[in-house]
């Protein structure tokens, strides 16, 4: 192997990875073209992989519906295909639900004992969308609709400390999947099973 993946690897600590803390969280959630909603998420601390870089895993789930305009406008767009003009199509809400399962890397420019820390980043997840309406029902609509991908987010938030072992914070997050882009806002707290404590100073 390369002396410069040796080190990158030497850095990178994967050996140290073990569960800190879990927490949960809550906040809407802002899709395009879909009805704004609550979100709510469970989240696990992984601790450092190298100095200031945290790895931590979450999941969450959402449910919401289209808009009524972007439904009015498929509709109207189906209905200048039909062959007769005076035929239309009944109006239906187009349901849809999210569950997600992130891992994320976290900068964090203060050290583990600031009672304020600040971040940035970015993940991966596995998304799980699934798309419900008498409209849409086994059409390949249904099936575009219906999805399990990979998305990518981008993140930022800050956590406060208020105990030893309690933390709490908020974040923002954008995701981008396919075609659906969604951002969120979340607060949260967390339980550390852990944390180290400031090494006391004694005088001679």
């Amino acid at each position: 192997m390369p002396a410069n993946a040796q080190n990158i690897f030497q850095r990178l600590d994967l050996d140290k990875l073990r569960l800190e803390g879990i927490g949960v969280a809550t906040g809407p959630v802002s899709p395009s073209t879909i009805i704004s909603v609550p979100s709510y998420g469970i989240q696990a601390d992984y601790g450092e992989i190298a100095p200031h870089l945290r790895v931590g895993f979450s999941g969450s789930f959402w449910s919401s519906r289209f808009d009524d305009k972007t439904v009015d406008r498929f509709i109207t767009q189906l209905e200048q295909s039909l062959s007769n003009p005076e035929d239309s199509i009944k109006f239906d809400r187009v349901e849809i639900s999210t569950i997600s399962i992130e891992a994320d890397l976290r900068y964090m420019p203060t050290g583990a004992h600031a009672a304020v820390q600040p971040y940035v980043g970015g993940g991966i997840g596995l998304h799980i969308v699934n798309a419900e309406s008498r409209l849409i029902r086994n059409t390949f609509i249904e099936s575009a609709l219906d999805n399990i991908g990979a998305g990518i987010s981008a993140i930022a938030g800050v956590a406060i400390l208020p105990a030893h072992r309690v933390s709490v914070g908020v974040e923002a997050r954008y995701t981008v999947l396919g075609t659906i882009r969604f951002g969120t806002v979340r607060a949260g707290a967390m339980f550390h099973f852990s944390r180290p404590t400031k090494p006391k100073v004694t005088t001679p």
